[in-house]
């Protein structure tokens, strides 16, 4: 690992200001506000807007944070939307790995429903986050009122480039510190169609990942070693909730078969394969996202009998 140069230092300067004026705008258009929820001994950062009607809960991928999901927010309309930094994750508490398992990080994600007064909520998770959404639609059916799974993780995963670097102990989702090179290849391996903001913004991104490797790791660990009683769900088929499953056809991190194998085993959902998109779509392909999140919503608001199973 090499001292970085000051060009390099300047550039990342640089995306750290142009990334907050992005998030500051993006959360202006979407009416967002920030806030904070104590639970416990943990503490979550939270973006929320408030309005009438069933609340859209986002949950983001391992490493990630609520900001991943503002490029999307300003597109879905008309609806209350509440972004989680989870535990470990972004601005909240940090914990251990004995605490990153999905039965910990779900039972977060409820006891936030109860302190915000919220009965039931629509889940929208994204990798990691998609898994934790799983987890509590088994487990607390009552809370949910649908699912949108994008890119998600699942208790059964197909073969991809991530599972086969792992498997040679190279973790493709953390990239190396000072490695300027590595953090190119990480957004590289992250997306097939890179979000449009400024290229510094997405190197400070990647070495502000990088910076926290060895907490990362010791979350990784957490939530891939977790118990079969504190794993993601194995029986699918009893998640009955309606489930949107919006996945991208290049997605290396995940396999699109793994979408395949959910969509064939949870009982009421839909898949949508997005072409020439990898694993994070709510930001290579926000607009399109958002239309089959808004389309998904609109159905189970015009069924009664979907809204309310």
């Amino acid at each position: 690992m090499t001292e970085p140069t000051w060009r390099q230092r300047a550039e990342l300067a640089l995306g750290r200001v142009e990334l907050h004026g992005l998030q500051r705008a993006l959360m202006a258009a979407a009416g967002l506000r920030a806030t904070r929820q104590r639970i416990g001994d943990l503490e979550l950062a939270l973006y929320e807007r408030r309005r009438d009607g069933t609340p859209v809960v986002m949950l983001h991928g391992f490493g990630g944070d609520k900001e991943t999901w503002l490029l999307l927010a300003p597109m879905v309309r008309r609806r209350p939307l509440l972004l989680v930094d989870l535990p470990g994750h972004g601005a909240s508490t940090p914990i251990g790995r004995a605490r990153a398992t999905p039965a910990a990080m779900g039972a977060a994600v409820v006891a936030l429903l109860d302190a915000r007064g919220i009965r039931r909520a629509h889940l929208c998770g994204n990798s990691m986050g998609g898994g934790i959404a799983l987890w509590v639609a088994r487990n607390h059916p009552a809370r949910v009122a649908s699912l949108a799974l994008v890119a998600s993780v699942a208790s059964e995963m197909a073969e991809s480039e991530l599972s086969r670097a792992l498997a040679r102990g190279e973790n493709l989702l953390i990239p190396s510190p000072g490695d300027r090179d590595a953090s190119d290849r990480f957004v590289k391996m992250m997306t097939e169609k890179p979000p449009r903001v400024p290229r510094a913004v997405q190197r400070y991104v990647a070495a502000r990942r990088a910076a926290a490797r060895p907490v990362l790791e010791d979350l990784f660990r957490g939530l891939v070693e977790a118990s079969a009683a504190d794993g993601l769900p194995l029986d699918l088929e009893a998640v009955a909730q309606p489930t949107l499953i919006v996945h991208g056809a290049k997605d290396r991190i995940i396999h699109p078969d793994t979408a395949r194998m959910i969509h064939a085993r949870l009982p009421r959902s839909r898949l949508e394969l997005l072409d020439g998109i990898g694993h994070v779509p709510q930001l290579e392909a926000p607009a399109a996202v958002a239309r089959l999140v808004d389309r998904h919503l609109a159905d189970i608001d015009r069924d009664p009998i979907m809204a309310s199973s």
